[in-house]
């Protein structure tokens, strides 16, 4: 009877050692999958860069300049119906 108390124990210790090496190894892989940029102490922080609005006005600018740009495209579109059987005809 005491054999078989001792076993069950190993084996529920091996059980829980091999589910926390599992757990290890997959915490490891997205531990390195963490957005570049951001080291150690500040994962989840978010980091100021200086020229954020520096960025956000060329941003505005070229987003100003891609709406022109689609605008031209859409005006120099025909304008006429489409007719599905005019390879037909």
């Amino acid at each position: 009877m005491r054999g078989l108390k001792s076993n069950r124990l190993r084996v529920t210790k091996m059980k829980l050692l091999i589910a926390a090496v599992a757990v290890l190894l997959m915490t490891a892989s997205a531990f390195a999958q963490v957005t570049p940029g951001l080291q150690g102490s500040q994962i989840g922080q978010r980091v100021q860069h200086a020229n954020d609005q520096g960025e956000a006005a060329k941003n505005a600018a070229q987003k100003k300049n891609d709406d022109k740009a689609y605008n031209a495209a859409l005006r120099n579109l025909p304008n006429k119906e489409y007719d599905p059987w005019h390879g037909v005809r």
